[in-house]
């Protein structure tokens, strides 16, 4: 490979590199020294591809036409995709599943006491942004919401966390037989629904805040960008253990798929409706109960109370059919020119709630632009030595499915072949740049985000931002990434086989369109902005990262930060039980204490084949599905099973120990003391 790129040094020109911060030696750890130069000057040619004005042209194309998953539009876009991979020269591959989707088919909200009033569950039209409501649903809706009417006093539930709902049962608070109104925030949907049907709610509203999204963050849009009172946040209220198809859990999806009962599946069983402020606003302000505890007040100009105490009662009807629907994945592949077999993949969900400008496509036209770039350089015969998979996943709105079937599908081959996963979800959305990673690929990302220039400041590199904004409370002197938690793709490649991952985005920009049918093309541009100046500073930050993991002699995973992570977590743990005034099993203090005299692996990967570092990445796999939740089979991370979208760290120790199960507390600290010292 070095070979090929020396050729490249003596072609540039000093214009390559204006704009672009240098490429540090000691930033390309993972080649020989005598081969840096080359690679440096390979990646500076990289970074000169990608513009505004090609992802400007990216988004006219994926967020021109609403494409929720299963529908006409969704199957424009799998189209669009497959024909623009293949004009870049990539070989492209159309994975289709069938999944249990949910589509809506009717329903209202009405109060019926004190007086009959038939309240909104749709958006209003706006001047000026064309796309608004044109081929849009014509009511908001929830994913996997039951079919059903019911009828039934107001009880208002906070965020509907589980905390909250135990407040509420605590303060004496009866929720059976009433419709529970919640606002969005503090965990996934899914979780509000969860918890509302074990308090034994007939039927539950979630609302938009405006303390949370709308006038009392700024300027609500057209004239800003935050949600008006008829915003709605559409999205899904699946809960089951898995993620993916709610009826094949652990096989693909297929056709001919042996497949669970519905009723067996775990899927919501009362009517679930999202709503704007406007709609949360008429009902609330009729309530006549107990003033809400400290904390549970939002925005809107009305005393929040805990009951109806018989001053509004409501009326809720919702109707959706679930069914098999086929749906695909794009998956284009430019294959490597020295270790073909050997495969980083990266991708985006193609699938939306309306026009989706901004969740997902902010992020495909990032993922398209990198694909661009990289296949511009194979064109002029500098191929990656690994091949690069570029993925446009189905149906990941309703439950994050089609990447899980693709994993499912592929688990041998991913375990053995995959040397990371990036996700750019919503990838797109302002200057500031973040990341949650895999702790392997820590390093990596820090160390390109200094290569790449910040968007709107270009004196400056990502990681000078970045490290002025968000430093790391454990690891001094490094800007803030987080572990994955749930909500996106990544969730099939770091959960259930292992393969690091990591997402990239950028954010800040003043107001919000998630799930709504504001976002559009038009909110986007006036919002995140014209420039698209972020899409270009992600662009080349996948670009950064996927190319230095493509072409290292040995892919540049960093696994000594597992001994200080894992020790760090087991400490908090510790913590946490003596907090509780529990037990503390001795085998966590046995562990921590032995591990300070072992020597924990090289952080140069010295002497390792990428064999090694594929079977090293492996050991972050618990060696059977273990607990409550088998299809999670991360030892070191999983999504947080009351709140969805955060991380929790250590999960099967957490469980062993909330459980009491010594003998699972054993063999998972084993299991992490040969992933954290592997030199033991």
């Amino acid at each position: 490979m070095m070979k090929r790129l020396n050729v490249l040094v003596s072609s540039f020109v000093a214009g390559v590199a204006i704009g672009q911060p240098a490429i540090e030696p000691e930033h390309l750890w993972a080649w020989p020294e005598g081969e840096r130069e080359a690679y440096a000057a390979y990646e500076r040619e990289l970074q000169a591809i990608p513009s505004a004005e090609r992802l400007r042209q990216w988004h006219d194309m994926t967020a021109g036409h609403v494409h929720i998953s299963g529908t006409e539009g969704d199957w424009t876009t799998i189209e669009q995709l497959e024909e623009a991979f293949r004009e870049m020269g990539l070989s492209v591959e159309r994975h289709e599943f069938w999944a249990y989707l949910s589509k809506p088919v009717d329903a209202g909200l009405w109060i019926v006491e004190p007086a009959l009033a038939e309240l909104p569950i749709s958006e209003t039209a706006l001047a000026g942004d064309p796309y608004t409501l044109d081929g849009v649903p014509t009511f908001g809706f929830n994913a996997y919401a039951a079919t059903g009417d019911v009828t039934g006093e107001v009880v208002y539930a906070n965020q509907g966390t589980k905390e909250d709902f135990e407040k509420l049962k605590e303060l004496g608070v009866d929720c059976t037989g009433k419709v529970v109104i919640a606002r969005y925030g503090g965990n996934y949907r899914g979780f509000k629904v969860k918890y509302a049907e074990e308090a034994g709610a007939a039927g539950l509203l979630i609302y938009t805040d405006p303390a949370d999204s709308g006038y009392m963050k700024g300027i609500s849009y057209p004239e800003g960008g935050w949600q008006t009172e008829s915003c709605i946040q559409r999205g899904s209220i699946k809960t089951t253990p898995w993620p993916g198809d709610p009826l094949t859990p652990f096989a693909e999806a297929t056709e001919d798929a042996e497949r669970l009962d519905p009723g067996e599946a775990g899927l919501p069983t009362i009517p679930v409706q999202p709503i704007g402020w406007a709609a949360a606003r008429a009902i609330m302000e009729k309530m006549h109960g107990e003033f809400v505890p400290g904390g549970w007040q939002g925005g809107l100009p009305l005393a929040y109370r805990l009951t109806s105490e018989g001053g509004v009662k409501v009326r809720l009807k919702i109707e959706q059919e679930r069914r098999l629907v086929k749906s695909a994945n794009v998956i284009a592949t430019l294959e490597g020119a020295v270790w073909p077999d050997e495969k980083v993949i990266v991708g985006c969900h193609h699938d939306s709630w309306g026009y989706g400008a901004s969740d997902a496509t902010s992020g495909m036209i990032a993922l398209l632009e990198s694909a661009r770039s990289f296949s511009e350089m194979a064109k002029a015969g500098q191929r990656p030595a690994r091949s690069i998979v570029f993925c446009g996943w189905g149906a990941e709105e309703q439950g994050i499915i089609g990447s899980v079937e693709w994993v499912e599908a592929n688990r041998e081959m991913l375990e053995n072949t995959a040397v990371a996963y990036i996700n750019l979800d919503m990838a797109s959305m302002g200057p500031q740049f973040g990341s949650s990673a895999s702790p392997s690929l820590k390093r990596l990302i820090l160390e390109a985000a200094r290569s790449v220039p910040q968007a709107r400041e270009p004196e400056k590199s990502v990681y000078d931002e970045w490290f002025a904004r968000s430093q790391d409370k454990e690891v001094a002197g490094e800007p803030a990434i987080g572990w994955l938690g749930g909500g996106s793709d990544h969730i099939g490649f770091v959960c259930h086989v292992g393969v690091a991952s990591a997402a990239l985005s950028g954010g800040g920009s003043p107001g919000t369109a998630y799930h709504t049918a504001r976002d559009t093309l038009t909110w986007y541009r006036q919002v995140v902005g014209e420039d698209y100046e972020p899409a270009l500073m992600i662009a080349r930050m996948t670009n950064a990262v996927m190319s230095r993991l493509a072409n290292a002699p040995v892919p540049p995973l960093e696994f000594s930060r597992y001994s200080g992570l894992i020790l760090g977590q087991l400490g908090k743990i510790n913590e946490e039980l003596e907090t509780k005034s529990l037990d503390i099993d001795v085998t966590i203090h046995l562990l921590v204490d032995a591990s300070l005299h072992i020597q924990p692996i090289r952080d140069d990967n010295a002497g390792l084949t990428t064999a090694d570092v594929l079977a090293m990445q492996r050991k972050v796999l618990s060696r059977e599905g273990r607990g409550s939740r088998p299809w999670y089979r991360n030892l070191l991370v999983a999504p947080d099973p009351t709140s969805g979208y955060g991380s929790q760290t250590l999960p099967m120790v957490r469980e062993a120990l909330e459980t009491g199960d010594d003998e699972m507390l054993e063999e998972v600290l084993a299991e992490l003391l040969a992933l954290a010292f592997p030199n033991l």
